[in-house]
């Protein structure tokens, strides 16, 4: 039978609960007998076989009496060769059993009922990645259920006067809580705790299963669950939307993985001579575009949106799945929750088989509804990945070009500027997530011998076109304070000792900590660094570059941004400056450039308002008014940035006009 010919199948699969009784659906068309093996605890040797019946859809099905909550089961497929079930929604630890639990009985009180935030959609999202181990385990995090999801529900936790945990989540001012995999991963052993123990999870094994070590009883199938929904549920009641990180493009297992056990090469994409292709580098890659493998994706998307109440999804090598899937998969969770936010890498791990028209690169996305990673704005920013190359930050002009698109939000602004996208909230903007050198070894890395002061001076840089750009803003956890990882550039599975947050940073760098969250509530507080489309953009921001003027910060990048179509105009000045040297900004010169995007008569200096919102030192509160009669230069400091105010003063009397 060839794929094509397979048989599909709308029924519901997996282990359908009741207490009365449990229906068991396995989709295998190739296979002639299976049989579903019921155990009553994690590691009982003794089972109790029902034989399944296979319908012309290709499912075996059978029904077991009584009420089988916190069972495990598994498939004995021919005979002899016993599998866990791709669908299954919990397990024992270390995933050698599929488990049976009731979902209602895995509710924390007022699950149901709590509040679950609204808005901050697109690009009013602010979003901070974070691993749930790392977040935690630390012995400086001051958290009791250190490496674990209940960590996430912790409240009033401190190291001496700095708050940790969700408390410091809060303050930050973040929107959004990306969870790195927090489904069901081999490369842990979940009943073990020490140093050494720790993967970032990108190594799938149950799709809609949680990762058991991050539970505090992993043998008990309902624990995770509970404890997982603890954390969801003390995040939005405080505001805090979540978001997953999930990894349909490749299996850890390949020929002895469930999907392939199950139904032999048809989940898995394969070379015309019959190999597995390598799409992923870790060995295979999942046919999203077969019918059952996208059934699977939307499926598995769908229960995490409706059982855990998530906000949004991030793919991991968002290319290796179909362009289709993923249309589909967005509409049907956009009909669950209209502010789904969905996001992904647009590249691979290596060469596949999938057509190279049906894969999600940089443009796939234009005016879908979704976003992709800006690695472009990201090198931009700080230069290559793990090397020495340097980036605007470092005062490299070469990069001028990349950070202009990148700060437009990477739309097609005109014929010099050319992104991929159609919307600004498309682009993901960041300077580094948990993949390749932390922002702060890269930064040991490429200016060698630095100062702590010029460090601190680049990393604020680096925040600033970040939280200043048009787009999404994202950035890894312990970036606020300039966390580190010992210099390694990849830490999947390197111990605790290197991934584990250190909040003594955050005591150390709190100046930092409390500059961006100062530059969160800049952008929260000016909806110029949040324009959600594309023509408004083209109307309201205007770079100076195109006169003598520049010669005076031809190094740096000064633009203006409309805030209002009033005659009374108000627009803001945002001067980004890389040099060892201050940047001074003629007012005059200014003012003509303001006027000319204005379409404005000329205008004498002395009805000129200028205000500091924005400099080195922070957010001003109230903004500092700066007398352009006294002062013709506007300063910006040396590799720092700053955002003034403009505008017509208010209610000029007879004698100034």
């Amino acid at each position: 039978m060839k794929l094509t010919e397979y048989p599909k199948t709308h029924k519901k699969l997996g282990a359908l609960y009741t207490p009365k009784e449990t229906t068991f659906n396995v989709w295998a068309p190739t296979q002639s007998k299976i049989s579903v093996a019921i155990y009553e605890s994690a590691k009982s040797l003794a089972r109790t076989l029902y034989p399944m019946s296979k319908a012309n859809d290709g499912v075996f099905s059978a029904v077991v009496a009584g009420d089988l909550h916190n069972s495990f089961y598994t498939y004995i497929v021919d005979g002899d060769t016993e599998v866990t079930d791709p669908y299954c929604i919990s397990t024992a630890a270390n995933s050698v059993r599929s488990a049976i639990v009731d979902l209602e009985r895995t509710h924390p009180e007022n699950w149901l009922n709590h509040t679950i935030p609204k808005g901050n959609n697109g690009c009013d999202a602010i979003l901070y990645e974070v691993h749930v181990a790392d977040f935690s385990a630390h012995s400086s995090s001051g958290m009791t259920h250190k490496g674990k999801f209940l960590a996430f529900s912790e409240n009033d936790t401190k190291i001496g006067n700095h708050s940790t945990g969700l408390d410091h989540i809060i303050d930050l001012g973040v929107t959004h809580v990306h969870m790195m995999p927090v489904y069901d991963y081999l490369t842990v052993d979940e009943e073990v705790e020490n140093d050494a123990n720790y993967n970032w999870g990108y190594d799938p094994e149950h799709y809609n299963t949680l990762e058991g070590s991050y539970a505090t009883k992993p043998n008990d199938p309902s624990n995770r669950i509970y404890e997982f929904k603890k954390a969801v549920m003390a995040l939005h009641e405080k505001g805090i939307k979540v978001v997953l990180d999930v990894v349909y493009n490749h299996t850890y297992r390949t020929e002895h993985s469930n999907f392939n056990v199950l139904v032999p090469k048809y989940y898995h994409r394969t070379t015309a001579e019959g190999y597995f292709s390598n799409g992923s580098g870790c060995g295979n890659e999942f046919a999203s575009e077969t019918p059952m493998g996208r059934k699977f994706i939307i499926d598995s998307l769908l229960y995490w949106a409706t059982a855990f109440k998530i906000d949004g999804f991030r793919f991991d090598l968002m290319a290796l799945i179909d362009k289709d899937t993923i249309d589909l998969a967005l509409k049907e969770l956009r009909k669950i929750n209209p502010e789904m936010l969905f996001y992904g890498e647009p590249w691979m791990g290596g060469a596949s088989t999938l057509d190279e028209k049906l894969r999600v690169y940089k443009g796939a996305q234009c005016s879908k509804g979704y976003a992709l990673f800006n690695d472009d704005y990201r090198d931009a920013i700080k230069g290559d990945n793990d090397g020495t190359g340097k980036g605007f930050i470092h005062g490299n002009k070469d990069m001028k070009h990349k950070l202009h698109t990148g700060l437009l939000g990477s739309i097609a602004y005109d014929a010099k500027y050319v992104g991929f996208t159609a919307q600004p909230c498309e682009s993901i903007n960041y300077f580094n997530s948990h993949d390749n050198l932390i922002l702060h070894d890269k930064l040991l890395k490429t200016s060698p011998g630095a100062s702590d002061d010029e460090l601190l001076k680049q990393t604020k840089l680096s925040f600033n076109l970040l939280f200043m750009a048009q787009g999404v803003p994202f950035f890894h956890a312990g970036n606020e304070f300039m966390r580190d990882k010992k210099g390694h550039h990849n830490t999947y599975n390197a111990p605790l000792s290197i991934n584990a947050i250190d909040w003594n940073n955050k005591v150390k760098h709190n100046t930092l900590f409390k500059y961006v969250r100062d530059l969160i509530k800049l952008r929260k507080s000016y909806p110029s660094f949040r324009i959600k489309n594309a023509t408004d953009i083209k109307e309201r921001v205007h770079f100076i570059e195109d006169n003598d003027f520049v010669e005076a910060f031809k190094d740096g990048i000064v633009y203006i941004i409309k805030q209002s179509e009033d005659p009374t105009y108000s627009c803001l000045l945002v001067a980004h400056n890389p040099s060892k040297e201050a940047m001074l900004l003629d007012v005059n010169r200014l003012k003509e450039e303001i006027l000319e995007l204005y379409d404005h008569a000329d205008l004498p200096l002395n009805l000129l308002k200028i205000e500091l919102v924005f400099d080195e030192v922070g957010l001003h509160e109230p903004n500092v008014n700066i007398d352009p009669m006294i002062q013709h230069l506007v300063k910006v400091k040396a590799q720092s940035s700053a955002v003034f105010q403009l505008g017509r003063k208010e209610t000029p009397k007879p004698e100034q006009l």
